[in-house]
């Protein structure tokens, strides 16, 4: 390990996506590993490397005029005429 090379946990932090205090949450809790020298916690690139993984990428589909959100327009303020508030999960939940 004294020929790997290490990064601050801001840098850390960078590379990685995350948050610095993810960054020392992952350190308390043993999934990354750090040294500390001269006073200051140093990470291993060499385990930001291991760490990283692929981020899953949502697709959301577009909002279009069909989408069952706009049938309730107006459904719960419907005066007793139908469909009423009571009836969303209907019109949302086929």
């Amino acid at each position: 390990m004294a020929s790997d090379h290490f990064i601050s946990v801001p840098e850390a932090g960078t590379t990685l996506g995350v948050s610095e205090s993810t960054i020392w949450r992952m350190i308390r809790r043993g999934a990354l590993q750090s040294i500390l020298r001269g006073g200051r916690r140093l990470v291993s690139v060499k385990a930001i490397d291991d760490t990283q993984r692929p981020r899953k990428v949502d697709t959301i589909p577009p909002l279009t005029l069909d989408h069952p959100i706009f049938r309730l327009v107006g459904a719960g303020r419907s005066g007793g005429v139908l469909p009423g508030a009571q009836d969303k999960h209907a019109i949302i939940d086929p």
